[in-house]
């Protein structure tokens, strides 16, 4: 595939003009939003829309499930607006019809997980059509600064952390969000209308870089363990997949990276290649000088800041002043300072904003304190490095950890999960899956382990043995969590309040 990241801004939207545009998804979060923007808001016409679902009742309801970042009322309207475009829907049977024909093809960052758009997709680009989807488009269309956060752990928070920076830390301009997580959105139609004096904070995953990278002015990676490989089909390719965000870096962009990644230290010479100037953050100073810009902590825990080629050292501010725990999450913090300072941001106003930030949903999330026991919500941990980022840092924190895993195995290795675990933990409730098993395996029966089939009966299973000073931690350190114990019911948050009363 033509890599379109260093093309002028805009062209992406001109190269469909006259097209034969065919947009694959169409009831997802990504297709609905193209749609709308598209043939809604430019008023383009002769889009084929193409969905799985046999009929357009089944389409409402892939909608509703997809697009959760709108409240029911906009849902609603929403969806009525997309029924009513000049669109050509192609459903049930007829998905992907004539896609062959396409000059472009529009699909969301993981259509190759179904089986059903192979090959029918690849086809249709080995004919000559060109493929992106929603993040192309969007930061193609985006007039301002255009920052990407990737990563194997850390993307999420880390990109929150580069908005809520930004937006406390420039003179001028409005700061937007948009990327996987679904709480945080933002159409196409504001990304069009944006200033350059605007920001846009983007969180890139493995699979927009899968095959391309993304036009940016400042990239960040916060680190690379193993993830995701059934994605790309082996380990090194999947390294080579986030390393691929540099190359879409624009010139005289910025590349922020971990300097106490063992990946990114092995590569940083690679990516000196890029020619973006170099923003590197740890858990200590570099030694000797380096015309680097650098963010560490000193021993004080106060965050330090040396600007590319710089001899000053902002001290912008102490860790311990952001309400999110673990030695992951001040990591996280030291890239999105980084990314801040290199979009523009006054470092002597960072500093004042770590108190302010907002506790993200399912990060090491507080649902629940009573009696001397917490409930945490760390459902987004679905690797083992998460997962033991989350248990050290409530066991650190001076919290006897109730462990709740469960979900599939993905080949990842669970060996520090484990040892972090029967270091923390005093009691482990498991939900059935692989990656239980895999986890388990490892643990070898160091703490005791109790097995139970469902969300609700563990969560039950807690309220009886827990005892004050201990913490009941949701992390499951496995894939597929959510859709196997939580979709289509209650939220853990819900669940764990209805258990104690609170519903």
């Amino acid at each position: 595939m033509k890599d379109t990241s260093l093309s002028p801004r805009g062209s992406l939207l001109e190269s469909l003009r006259g097209a034969r545009v065919h947009v694959v998804g169409a009831s997802g979060a990504e297709g609905a939003s193209l749609l709308l923007y598209l043939a809604g808001d430019l008023g383009m016409t002769g889009l084929v829309a193409h969905d799985f679902a046999p009929d357009f009742r089944a389409f409402a309801r892939s909608f509703r499930k997809a697009n959760t970042s709108l409240d029911r009322a906009r849902r609603e309207q929403t969806l009525a607006r997309l029924r009513r475009l000049p669109v050509e829907f192609r459903l049930g049977h007829e998905y992907l019809s004539g896609l062959l024909y396409a000059d472009v093809v529009l699909a969301s960052q993981n259509w190759f997980n179904y089986p059903a758009n192979s090959p029918a997709i690849p086809r249709a680009v080995e004919r000559g059509a060109r493929l992106f989807g929603l993040a192309d488009l969007a930061l193609d269309l985006f007039a301002g600064t255009r920052v990407g956060v990737t990563g194997s752990n850390g993307k999420s928070t880390t990109s929150a952390l580069v908005t809520h920076l930004l937006s406390r830390g420039l003179r001028t301009g409005e700061v937007h969000q948009g990327g996987n997580d679904r709480d945080r959105q933002v159409s196409l139609a504001r990304v069009a209308e944006a200033g350059m004096g605007d920001q846009l904070v983007w969180e890139v995953s493995n699979r927009h870089l899968r095959d391309r990278s993304v036009p940016l002015d400042v990239a960040v990676i916060t680190n690379i363990t193993r993830n995701h490989i059934e994605d790309h089909g082996s380990w090194e390719a999947y390294v080579e997949a986030k390393l691929r965000i540099a190359e879409g870096i624009s010139p005289g962009g910025s590349l922020v990276l971990s300097a106490d990644d063992p990946v990114l230290r092995r590569r940083t010479h690679q990516l000196r290649r890029s020619r973006a100037t170099l923003w590197r953050f740890g858990r200590e100073p570099l030694p000797g000088f380096s015309p680097d810009g650098i963010a560490w902590l000193d021993h004080q825990g106060t965050v330090c800041l040396r600007t590319p080629g710089d001899l000053q050292v902002h001290q912008v501010g102490r860790a311990e002043e952001l309400p999110l725990p673990g030695a992951h999450n001040r990591a996280n913090l030291l890239a999105a300072v980084c990314a801040a300072a290199a979009a523009g941001a006054r470092p002597d106003r960072l500093g004042p904003a770590f108190s302010t930030f907002a506790q993200l949903n399912g990060r090491l999330e507080r649902v629940s304190e009573r009696g001397g026991v917490r409930w945490i919500n760390d459902i987004q941990a679905t690797t083992p490095e998460a997962a033991q980022a989350g248990i050290e840092a409530v066991g650190g924190a001076g919290w006897r950890v109730v462990l709740i895993v469960g979900g599939e195995d993905k080949g990842m290795d669970f060996g520090g999960m484990a040892r972090a675990a029967a270091r923390y933990a005093e009691r482990v409730l498991a939900l059935p899956g692989s990656g239980t098993e895999a986890f388990l395996a490892q643990l070898e029966r160091r703490l005791p382990v109790e097995r139970l089939d469902d969300l609700d009966a563990v969560i039950a299973r807690a309220r009886r043995v827990v005892t004050p000073g201990s913490a009941v931690l949701l992390s499951p350190g496995c894939a597929f969590f959510h859709s196997l114990f939580i979709e289509g019911g209650p939220t853990f948050t819900r669940r764990v309040a209805a258990a104690l009363g609170n519903a």
